[in-house]
């Protein structure tokens, strides 16, 4: 739950910082941290080390970086799906461009606008992340236990699980698999939104972005392909779209 910052000019790189902290602080919205760079490389690089949801504020026009804004921002997808990404920059003729990149931004923000809209706005887009933040706290978590550790994974951070062993099994999130005793049983009935979509695997149906019926796949929202029989594939199509 972190707020990133892109922006390579390095006086409203802070000013950005300072509103953003101020608005928190009177809000009182939480955060793990605030990482401010001028390089798109070290928001991915950074984005493991943060638990999601986390918001981004994107500068479109970067130099000296090796991804433009929109490009930090089709990356970040692939690592969280669930963030919110909102576009600050002064050229708002890019608006109609970020959508070409499929990436769902909250908003987009003129930069140069007056400081009280510009904070206003700002504020707009962490209210919203901390409804996100609110949601994720009352949210319920699967506890994984193994012979190292005891492991609180969210929901929304859960992609699939699958047996691997007699009585072992693999749970998949976005950052890292964990290896534990258990039934898939267990997993299926512990939520409405997992479902047996193989002998073998669970999925969490609000992470599938695709069904290949000639395949037999479900190809997850970060790209992560798993089986589904055809036994299942029905089923799990018609949860999957009506959301039941």
């Amino acid at each position: 739950m972190s707020i990133f910052v892109l922006e390579d000019d390095v006086i409203q790189a802070q000013a950005l910082k300072r509103i953003i902290t101020d608005i928190c602080e009177e809000k009182n919205v939480s955060y793990e941290f605030i990482f401010v760079t001028k390089k798109g490389e070290q928001i991915l690089e950074q984005i493991p080390n943060s638990i999601s949801p986390n918001i981004y504020f994107l500068d479109i026009e970067i130099k000296k970086s090796v991804y433009n804004g929109f490009e930090v921002a089709k990356k970040i997808r692939m690592i969280d799906d669930t963030g919110l990404i909102v576009f600050i920059t002064t050229h708002s003729e890019f608006a109609p461009i970020s959508y070409q990149y499929m990436v769902s931004a909250l908003a987009f923000i003129e930069k140069m606008t007056e400081p009280a809209i510009l904070k206003e706005e700002i504020e707009k887009c962490l209210i919203k992340y901390q409804e996100l933040n609110q949601k994720q706290v009352i949210d319920d978590y699967l506890i994984v236990s193994n012979s190292h550790a005891t492991i609180k994974v969210p929901v929304s951070d859960f992609y699939y699980a699958m047996t691997t062993d007699a009585h072992r099994l693999a749970l998949f999130t976005q950052q890292r698999s964990l290896r534990f005793y258990g039934e898939l049983k267990e997993i299926e009935t512990s939520k409405s939104q997992f479902m047996r979509c193989h002998q073998s695997y669970v999925v969490n149906l609000d992470k599938i972005g695709e069904i290949d019926h000639t395949q037999r796949e479900l190809i997850l929202s970060n790209g992560m392909k798993i089986p589904v029989s055809r036994r299942m594939l029905k089923s799990v199509c018609d949860h999957w779209i009506t959301g039941l």
